[in-house]
């Protein structure tokens, strides 16, 4: 199933120097129903039974209510990324970890991501990740998948062996907050429209100017629950586990 807002898809037309990408990445360029970048530091068990038993505990204490306001899940969710970095630094993890258990996991990209990833790299399309999951294995995962080029930039937590160097305050509800490198300003700053994917809503509030943002979500699971918030929310709705190859019909590379 697919919704289009085929009046702002047709407004908009994007060329390979008009535009840079924003995407989310657990459940958006990976498939649907997928575990998260953090969560494979967790079944990989390269960390060991404790890692494991601590970290579900950590899960369960700041476990997220989505009746909370969106100021009150960002700290429970810093709280929670908090506690993971000291867990990673208790546990022993380092870089070559994150190689090790980007190259065990069975996460897999979502049907087509891999190919466009190489498509914005040959036409030179800035692409930016915006993720509340963990930047060390996002970035290793992409390398052993092949797929992670020098037009990609990565905006995510990140554990460094100085824990008060680490980043933990990226959240779902904050990504209009982020704040991108000069270099990448630069890039982006005379490409007047964007392309953005997530799989939740909040996700959209990667946009910095939605008016000339195309929108697209993947909506995986409790569909019928949530078809109309995403349809409200999104230019472009994809369910059951859509794909890159199907975004292709509706958004043309002039």
């Amino acid at each position: 199933m697919i919704y289009i807002n085929s009046e702002k898809a047709s407004k908009i037309q994007l060329n390979s120097e008009n535009f840079y990408v924003l995407s989310d990445f657990d459940r958006t360029l990976t498939r649907g129903g997928s575990i998260s970048a953090w969560r494979i530091l967790h079944e990989t068990k390269l960390l060991g039974e404790e890692f494991s038993i601590m970290y579900d505990t950590i899960h369960d204490r700041t476990d997220i209510d989505k009746n909370n306001s969106d100021d009150r899940n960002s700290e429970l969710y810093k709280e929670r990324f908090k506690d993971y970095m000291k867990l990673l630094k208790d546990c022993n993890f380092n870089e070559d970890i994150a190689r090790q258990s980007a190259l065990k996991t069975n996460l897999q990209l979502r049907e087509g991501a891999k190919e466009f990833l190489k498509e914005m790299f040959a036409l030179k399309v800035p692409v930016i990740i915006i993720s509340c999951s963990i930047k060390n294995t996002i970035k290793e995962y992409l390398k052993a998948q092949n797929c992670y080029y020098d037009n990609i930039y990565i905006y995510s937590n990140e554990y460094c062996e100085e824990l008060e160097e680490c980043i933990y305050d990226i959240t779902p509800y904050n990504k209009s907050k982020i704040k991108f490198s000069e270099k990448v300003n630069n890039l982006i700053k005379n490409r007047q429209y964007s392309l953005l994917f997530g799989d939740i809503v909040d996700d959209v509030k990667m946009a910095r100017d939605k008016e000339k943002t195309i929108t697209i979500g993947f909506l995986d699971k409790k569909i019928d629950e949530n078809l109309e918030k995403y349809n409200k929310n999104f230019d472009i709705v994809l369910s059951n586990h859509g794909s890159f190859e199907e975004i292709k019909r509706y958004i043309k590379l002039s």
